[in-house]
């Protein structure tokens, strides 16, 4: 009787005697993962973070191709006297000139690195010299002028690679920034089922200990009837009474033991205790099955999932376009300069407009400008040396990620096999001790044994039965971790968003 109330009392776990005003929620293994993805704060920071290297990615490529608006106004004033040379060029003695001038203009940047200036400059001239030609009327002058102008590097900052290098970069650093949020999600998610599974065997040994403690009381209970119909001795009583006073303390350190599961698990959906109160009861058990790891086809699905090597990868690349940039920025800086408009002037600003759209009068000119440090550009070629040396670390870094997660795969599946073999050692030890149990029951029954045999076998068996739960959990951290190390922890619960994104490309 007391072997069965046992092992019923293993299976049939409850929260009742934990607290009778703090609530249960019950949840499988998925409903966890969901709550951890949708509450999870270090996710959300992450996704944060994401976002706002995206926009500068966006930003970047707007930025590339944005034509610029350019207004630009001047007023002056000029009043000298001539020399000789002067007054017989003008034909008076002092020259006096109030002007204004105005642009609109629009700056279209290029592909090649140069950019495209569309312009119309006008000139409002107002002088002492209109009186020596006899002109009559307003004494103002319109000049104006409309056309293009380019500019084009062709050393320094010259081609695509190089006017597109900052856009290259922050679509690097949006990429390191969507692996960052995988790995945080992957961390997340993992360290909860972690939690999800050590929430379970503590609720296990709760089961043990109160399925123990039960044996102790009928223990006692069946002591305490003999010595009254005069078949028992007191000290069996004593025995019992100390062998049920032992277990109840050892409940009372699994039920504490059971809380902080609880409450470690809430941490990961960021619910505080100040919002509610509720502990969690795990619906899921873990289960062993039988399988064969090969660590080098989980090795190369590392290489093409695992955040941590991909964040290198990306790294590595970002590394390169600054390094090809700063290779050349050692270069001179010579840019070809080209224009080509029409001249115009009339009495009034629309009289000088139209006469520039009639393209009378045509104005062009091609040149070059070099500017060249006399010092051998120093600086140059020092942020060139220290970018070549930076991307030499990104390639080592990468390199020792790769032997890191290698050793961690093979690790985690010897670890996966092993825990595997220790968990049906366990089954076996604690099939004999519950045999052991039954027998001493039966003797205890037939009076050739005592209370403290009956006991210890019962806590020996009490021991196995954790030690087959905890094996068996560790099986299930194991397959876990296994999943952390090869990166596929998201994809093989169908939740990683490079599989979304990438089926959304399609």
């Amino acid at each position: 009787m007391i072997y069965r109330l046992f092992f019923t009392g293993v299976f049939l776990f409850s929260f009742v005697n934990l607290s009778a005003e703090v609530r249960v929620l019950e949840l499988s293994l998925a409903d966890s993962r969901e709550l951890v993805l949708r509450q999870n704060l270090e996710i959300a920071s992450q996704r944060l973070q994401l976002q706002g290297a995206q926009a500068l990615y966006e930003g970047e490529k707007r930025a590339f191709w944005e034509p610029v608006l350019v207004l630009s106004g001047q007023r002056e004033r000029n009043e000298r006297e001539n020399n000789t040379e002067q007054f017989i060029s003008q034909g008076v003695e002092d020259f006096e000139e109030t002007n204004s001038s105005y642009q609109l203009a629009v700056e279209q940047p290029i592909g090649t690195g140069g950019d495209l200036r569309f312009s119309y400059v006008l000139r409002n001239l107002q002088n002492n010299l209109r009186e020596q030609r006899d002109l009559e009327g307003i004494e103002r002058e319109y000049e104006g002028f409309m056309g293009v102008v380019l500019t084009q590097p062709l050393l320094r900052n010259a081609g695509v690679n190089n006017s597109r290098a900052m856009i290259r970069m922050a679509r690097e650093e949006s990429e390191v920034a969507f692996q960052e949020w995988r790995r945080q999600m992957m961390q997340a998610v993992g360290s909860a089922e972690a939690a999800y599974w050590d929430l379970e065997i503590s609720q296990r040994r709760v089961a043990l200990r109160e399925a123990s403690v039960r044996v102790a009381e009928q223990v006692l209970e069946d002591n305490r009837a003999r010595l009254e119909a005069g078949r028992g001795a007191e000290v069996e009583v004593q025995q019992a009474e100390a062998g049920l006073a032992v277990r109840q303390t050892q409940l009372l350190e699994a039920r504490q033991a059971l809380v902080e599961a609880s409450n470690r698990l809430r941490t990961f959906f960021s619910e505080s205790i100040r919002n509610r109160d509720f502990l969690i009861r795990a619906t899921d058990t873990p289960a062993l099955r039988e399988m064969a790891v090969d660590p080098l086809p989980l090795f190369d699905e590392a290489m093409m999932l695992h955040p941590d090597v991909l964040i290198r990868k990306h790294r590595l690349a970002q590394q390169e376009i600054r390094t090809d940039f700063t290779r050349n920025q050692q270069l001179p800086e010579v840019n070809l300069t080209g224009s080509y408009g029409f001249n115009s002037l009339g009495e009034t600003s629309s009289d000088a407009v139209s006469e520039a759209w009639g393209g009378d009068f045509v104005s062009w000119s091609v040149g070059v400008q070099v500017r060249m440090p006399l010092g051998g550009n120093a600086r140059g070629h020092g942020e060139y040396q220290a970018s070549r040396l930076r991307l030499q670390q990104e390639q080592t870094g990468l390199q020792a990620t790769e032997v890191a997660l290698m050793n961690q795969l093979s690790s985690s599946v010897r670890r996966v096999e092993n825990n595997l073999a220790q968990a049906r050692n366990y089954q076996r030890v604690a099939e004999l001790n519950a045999q052991l149990l039954e027998t001493e029951l039966a003797r205890l029954e037939a009076g050739q044994s005592d209370s403290r045999k009956v006991l210890d076998t019962e806590e020996r068996l009490t021991e196995a039965l954790e030690a087959e739960a905890t094996s068996i959990t560790r099986f299930m951290v194991g397959l876990l971790e296994l999943d952390l190390s090869s990166g596929t922890l998201l994809r093989a619960r169908d939740m990683d968003p490079m599989l979304t994104e990438l089926e959304g490309a399609q």
